[in-house]
């Protein structure tokens, strides 16, 4: 810090903490007037004002003091005569160095530096107005010159940079044990045979490439999640890394292996939801990092010497014991609820509240949202209102769906806009509605009509086609009872492009005239890509394939993706049994009568089913494909479908957002540059 005579010291931390006496001591030792305020019997009131009236050149605090100051202040509260201002006892971040150049601090250096009582001095980390500062929690910096700092793992081995271990400080010039203590001297401290002592800090901390420490909070704080050890400190930096966030302290619990972190915001600014701060955390976080509890407060709760005081952290609300969902609707709902909440899965059940597990207005559009395109259920927040829990939501899921067929008329064309001029035909995915398009139709420009057509049975008892060519006989019966002749304009999304360029290649096979085919994101499933290229499996594969099937069943609803792979579920002999079961409701999918997230399962495992089996027929005239961001077929394959010209039109959305707000005008907005080129 280069302390010396002409240095006006201003110590804001308490003498009675070790950082305060070190920085007593080091203005004293090199000549240094030192200025006091005592900030527990003061308050920060006046502080900026004082240290400008008596021309202080350095300043020395806790990060939480300086944000609980600072944030008051702008530019104009510079103090033209500080050079330097350091903080220790805890972390500093980006956040810190940037609000103190921001404010008080416009030309001096932020010093980060740490200590202990036994070590004294151990790093420092000086940050001049011109050097860039990562993200993150800042590294306490080189270790000083009379000590040597060595991380290692739990045989006292040291470990390479980067890695995570116990700090182990080496010095002439550390404690030589613990008054009266000769047990914990003898477990802390040992003897070095050159005369130097070596002191087991009992933290964790890392040291990069450079040589600069990183401390990541006490070896006792870490706890093992999932199989993986997480250290708080790093899930606090991602916490304290959001553009809300003012202060975060985060808690493990070791008994039931889990987190629970506070968040404090300025409540004048925003005051974001549980929901979305996992939300936020997913994106830097593994998902075993995101802590199960969060509790957002006005202010985390702090000692005089600026420590967490954690007894007095609010408790997170209580919850009952987790019980797994009983049947597809609750297990399709668990499932929302986890992705939308950024929960894991085993941290909560069936009964568990909706807003008590953090979710908000936002939080509750997306899950109905998901509810309405999986489900193809009207569902709204009144009654989610009535019913939070899942068991109870997913009652009245399965009462809707229970009106809704009542109601059903069993057709497979159906219109979703009225118009004039020659129509459009949309073939829908596998186990979807018609209804699930509606979003890129009500999109499109112009007026004219545009008709989509759904599976048989999925709405209405009836045998549904188990084979592509069989849809496209059935689609081409209702597309010619409206249009007798061509040209035709047709389109499918998923499942339903792989229909939509069978039934162009029979209707020209029969002398009428096809558009371009919209092809909208159908993904070629790797068992259908291997036969069209000529590397399928032969009849031993097959059979082999089929036999590891019977214990590879998901008990949730697949995520149309394209692939239907999910992490097998229960012992060996529940899922031969679920697949056998689920065999036998394909056979006869359209024909049992099943509750709305079976059905979906059903149909969309016989749509997977179909186009593994799928054989093209030869066709010959132009198709465009709008593909998805998560698309990762191989463009090529498309030239098995056609021998004429095949285009490609990219979107942003993924395969499931592709058709729905607000990606869905994006799509609408590929379908009619199809139209235009066909018009010109």
């Amino acid at each position: 810090m280069e302390l010396g005579p002409d240095d006006r010291a201003a110590v804001l931390l308490p003498l009675s903490f070790g950082g305060g006496l070190d920085a007593l001591a080091m203005s004293l030792l090199n000549g240094a007037t030192m200025l006091l305020w005592d900030v527990r019997r003061r308050t920060t009131t006046g502080l900026r004002d004082w240290l400008s009236a008596e021309s202080a050149t350095t300043a020395h605090c806790t990060p939480s003091l300086l944000r609980s100051w600072l944030g008051e202040l702008d530019a104009e509260d510079a103090v033209d005569s500080l050079r330097l201002l350091s903080t220790c006892g805890e972390p500093a971040h980006r956040a810190d160095v940037e609000l103190a150049r921001n404010t008080i601090l416009s030309r001096g250096v932020f010093c980060c530096w740490a200590g202990a009582s036994e070590v004294g001095n151990l790093a420092f980390n000086l940050f001049p107005p011109e050097r860039e500062v990562t993200d993150g929690a800042i590294p306490v910096g080189l270790p000083a010159s009379d000590k040597v700092v060595r991380i290692v793992d739990e045989d006292g081995h040291d470990l390479p940079p980067g890695t995570t271990g116990e700090v182990i400080v080496e010095s002439a010039h550390i404690a030589f044990g613990y008054h009266a203590d000769p047990e914990l001297t003898a477990a802390r401290f040992t003897s070095l045979p050159d005369g130097r002592r070596r002191y087991r800090t009992g933290d964790l901390g890392r040291l990069d490439d450079n040589g600069e420490l990183a401390l990541l909070g006490r070896g006792d704080d870490a706890i093992k999640i999932r199989g993986y050890l997480v250290e708080p400190l790093e899930v606090e930096s991602a916490l304290r890394s959001l553009p809300w966030t003012t202060d975060a302290v985060v808690t493990a619990d070791r008994d039931e292996g889990r987190l629970t972190a506070h968040v404090a915001v300025d409540p004048l600014k925003w005051s974001p939801s549980p929901a979305e701060i996992r939300h936020e955390l997913g994106k830097t976080l593994t998902p075993w990092m995101i802590p199960r509890d969060i509790v957002v407060v006005s202010e985390i709760p702090r000692n005089e010497r600026g420590k967490v005081d954690r007894g007095a952290l609010p408790p997170p609300p209580p919850r009952p014991t987790p019980e797994r969902p009983r049947g597809l609707t609750e297990m399709a709902l668990h499932r929302f609820w986890s992705e939308i909440l950024g929960l894991e899965p085993q941290s909560f059940g069936r009964h568990d509240d909706f807003v008590e597990l953090g979710g908000d207005s936002l939080a509750a559009a997306k899950m109905l949202s998901e509810v309405q395109h999986h489900l193809q259920l009207e569902v709204n927040t009144a009654m989610l209102a009535e019913a939070p829990t899942i068991a109870q939501f997913a009652q009245r899921i399965e009462a809707a769906a229970k009106e809704r067929s009542k109601n059903a008329t069993g057709a497979t064309l159906i219109p979703l806009r009225k118009g004039a001029g020659d129509p459009v035909f949309l073939i829908a995915g596998a186990g979807s509605l018609a209804t699930s398009l509606t979003p890129v139709v009500r999109a499109l420009s112009g007026d004219r009509p545009v008709y989509a057509i759904q599976s048989r049975g999925v709405e209405k008892r009836g045998r549904a086609d188990h084979s592509v060519r069989a849809a496209a006989r059935r689609a081409i019966a209702d597309i010619r009872s409206v249009q007798p002749h061509g040209p035709y304009q047709i389109g499918g999304y998923s499942l339903g492009g792989f229909i939509a360029v069978e039934v162009a290649a029979r209707l020209t096979r029969a002398g009428e005239t096809c558009h371009p085919v919209a092809v909208l994101d159908s993904v070629i499933d790797p068992i259908l890509a291997q036969r069209l290229s000529g590397s399928g499996p032969n009849v031993v594969q097959r059979i082999g394939n089929s036999l590891r099937s019977l214990t590879m069943t998901s008990e949730t609803l697949p995520d149309r993706t394209g692939t239907d792979a999910k992490k097998p579920t229960g012992s060996p002999v529940q899922r031969v049994v679920q697949e056998i079961a689920l065999k036998a409701l394909v056979l006869t999918a359209g024909l049992v009568p099943l509750s709305t997230p079976v059905q979906w399962v059903v149909f969309f495992r016989l749509g997977t089913k179909m186009i593994r089996r799928h054989r093209p027929s030869p066709y010959s005239g132009p198709i465009t494909v709008v593909k998805a961001r998560t698309n990762t077929d191989d463009p090529a394959l498309w030239g098995h479908f056609t021998s004429g010209k095949v285009e490609f039109l990219d979107i942003d959305g993924d395969h499931i957002s592709m058709i729905r707000a607000p990606h869905a005008t994006e799509t609408a907005r590929a379908i009619e540059e199809i139209l235009e080129r066909a018009a010109g």
